[in-house]
């Protein structure tokens, strides 16, 4: 016969702290109405074990599905009662509130003893509300008032996590610590228990702050809330992410450093038009750089800087020559004006003359140069206006005088007139002297400019010489500087020391969960499968091992692992020793290969944790579409069955 071993993990049902009655926290109802007077779906729950179930064909005896009833829908359901931002998919959303635009979920959940209704709308965003109340009936009737609570997360953040709030990694804020654990224990369907961390798909659109958070944010949240790490780690952890990032910036710095060493010796080395081989210092056998840097640097610096051409006493001679000319043509100016104005003048004296003349040569005698009467007429008639004799001789004096001045006139604008052409000859004779000037400046002008860009090139050459020097130099004394940094320092290796002994710690916690791990493995798989739990560097490792075999792992016994891994956890969570309200929802949790009576001794070994008590200090909620044991398949644990078809067997009752 063989000897019993003694030392074969066995499981003991929980036992919450002396004086404990009931769960700390628990869904005690949960409602979905069309309209706020019209209710579609009553579901009472009760502390233990809850069993929401839709038979698959072997055990409805009908051809009905046993998936589109509504299971996940009632768990998420569930989840957002206690506020999760969605309760559904767009498309799922969408359609429900298609059908019910005035529908209405509500809970009663008890914490602490105290009752708090959440209402939340199907349909239109807004309205949601949480407040202490007796009844959903009640909470409606009252509607939301000024000052409510949207969400129950601050009720459960204060009463489950006030240590764990304020010591969160920086990836989750005090407000989202309840987000994030309320993953872990509602984990998505979708995950498909596929790891201990996975508790949220993105295909499940929950927006929760668990979809986008890393691996590393997630263990952290897990070891707080089982009292895995304490303030020593977290120091040390947080020593460890800012040496990390100092020694991370250091390597980027220093392969910065060697990155712009290698560019500038390249650079160096092309412009002096050397090869690998040349280094710093003069060797035997060649120059080396800084010698060359400075020969270049002297040969520049020789170099003869071409003489520019004397263009400002080019342009003074060019200026006195237009001055010059300018003065002619004024005098120019003042000979044809005067020209002008004597011709002008001798004209005036002529017309005059002629406006009077008597023309005694040939005996006629035009008109009196008073009234424009003719002579002979005045002579034979009389004057019919002037009182006075006409004084013929006086008048031929006066025509006289104007034709003299008339003639002086014309010959001194002629005079005049030689002149501003006597003038203008000058002018033109300054034409060739200005126009050799003029090109002797553009040629002077272009010889400035080609001395300038001469001159700048050979600026340039010296500054490019001079860098080349001052950069040959600098290389050469970072060379000489350089020294390898090892990739670590002793004060990394002194935190990651602290961390590994901050660890080992944890591993008493860890422990603890190990050996309720083992229990709840014992319990429920067959003679020679053995758990383990480790804690490492590397993270948190949930493990199944056959005697002999080794690890073993398939898709029904990696989740097998993530249900027996959580149900620890609640054992824990029941006996106050992890910071987790001992509440736990499990949606479908069978693999298709797991065997079935395998699959239906979890629900005795829950069932067996709520008959030791009088009052079970916790609440289990789990799907299935797998008949439980015979014995479990009453109203006291199937809270709710349901069936795809017909629709009124269906969550809401109805084709969404």
């Amino acid at each position: 016969m063989a000897q019993p071993d003694l030392f074969a993990p066995t499981m003991h049902p929980p036992m919450a702290p002396e004086g404990r009655t009931g769960p700390r926290f628990w869904f005690r109802r949960l409602a979905v109405f069309k309209d706020p007077q019209t209710i579609i779906r009553d579901v009472s729950l009760k502390p233990g074990l809850n069993i929401i179930w839709t038979p698959d064909m072997s055990s409805s005896g009908n051809r009905a599905l046993a998936h589109g009833s509504g299971k996940t829908t009632f768990c998420r359901l569930l989840r957002a009662c206690l506020g999760e931002p969605a309760y559904a998919t767009d498309p799922q959303r969408s359609r429900i509130m298609a059908r019910l635009p005035n529908g209405v979920i509500a809970a009663e959940v008890l914490i602490d003893g105290a009752c708090w209704v959440i209402v939340r709308p199907l349909g239109f965003l807004g309205g949601e509300f949480a407040v202490r109340a007796e009844s959903i009936e009640e909470a409606i009737a009252r509607g939301r008032l000024d000052g409510d609570q949207t969400f129950i997360d601050p009720v459960l953040i204060d009463t489950f996590f006030p240590t764990i709030a304020g010591v969160t990694p920086p990836e989750v804020s005090h407000d989202q610590v309840w987000d994030v654990l309320r993953a872990w224990l509602t984990r998505d369907q979708e995950c498909r228990l596929a790891d201990i961390l996975a508790w949220r798909s993105s295909q499940t659109q929950t927006r929760s702050r668990a979809q986008v958070l890393g691996e590393t944010a997630k263990l952290t949240m897990v070891r707080l809330a089982l009292r895995a790490l304490d303030a020593e780690e977290r120091a040390a952890a947080g020593r460890e992410r800012d040496l990390v990032a100092a020694v991370e910036d250091e390597r980027r710095r220093q392969a910065y450093q060697q990155q712009r060493y290698a560019d500038g010796l390249k650079a160096v080395r092309l412009e002096l038009g050397v090869g690998d081989e040349v280094g710093f210092d003069d060797t035997i056998d060649q120059k080396g750089l800084v010698s060359l840097a400075e020969r270049a640097l002297a040969d520049a610096m020789r170099t003869d800087l071409p003489k520019p051409p004397d263009v400002s006493s080019i342009f003074g001679r060019l200026n006195a020559l237009n001055e010059e000319r300018g003065v002619f043509i004024a005098k120019q100016q003042k000979f044809e004006n005067e020209t002008r104005f004597k011709r002008d003048e001798a004209g005036r004296y002529r017309s005059e003359a002629t406006l009077g003349e008597i023309d005694i040569t040939q005996g006629r005698i035009r008109v009196c140069p008073v009234c424009r009467v003719s002579i002979d007429e005045v002579r034979a008639k009389g004057c019919g206006i002037s009182l006075e004799a006409c004084d013929l001789s006086a008048l031929k004096v006066a025509i006289a005088e104007k034709q003299k001045r008339a003639a002086e006139l014309d010959a001194e604008a002629n005079s005049a007139e030689q002149a501003a052409k006597g003038v203008e000859a000058q002018i033109q004779q300054l034409g060739p002297r200005r126009q050799a000037l003029e090109a002797e400046a553009k040629a002077a002008d272009t010889a400035s400019r080609t001395a300038q860009v001469a001159a700048k090139e050979v600026q340039d050459r010296i500054y490019r010489s001079r860098r080349i020097l001052d950069d040959a130099r600098s290389l050469r004394a970072a060379e000489a500087a350089a020294k390898p940094t090892p990739p670590g320092t002793a004060a990394l290796e002194a935190v990651r020391a602290q961390l590994e002994s901050g660890r080992s710690r944890a591993r008493a916690a860890i422990r603890t969960l190990e050996e309720r791990y083992q229990g709840i493995m014992a319990a429920w798989l067959p003679d020679g499968v053995e758990g383990t739990i480790k804690l490492d560097g590397h993270g948190l490792k949930v493990d199944a091992e056959f005697s002999g075999r080794g690890e073993v792992s398939t898709a029904a016994l990696d989740s097998l692992k993530i249900v027996a891994f959580d149900l620890a956890a609640l054992h824990m969570a029941i006996e106050e020793k992890a910071d987790l309200p001992a509440f736990l929802i499990h949606d479908s949790p069978r693999e298709a290969d797991l065997d079935g009576q395998l699959y239906a001794r979890l629900f005795s070994l829950v069932h067996q944790w709520e008959k030791e008590v009088e009052i079970p200090c916790f609440q289990y909620i789990v799907t299935t579409t797998t008949a439980p044991p015979p014995e479990l398949q009453g109203d006291n644990h199937i809270r709710l069955r349901m069936s795809s078809t017909p629709a009124e067997m269906r969550l809401f009752g109805m084709d969404i």
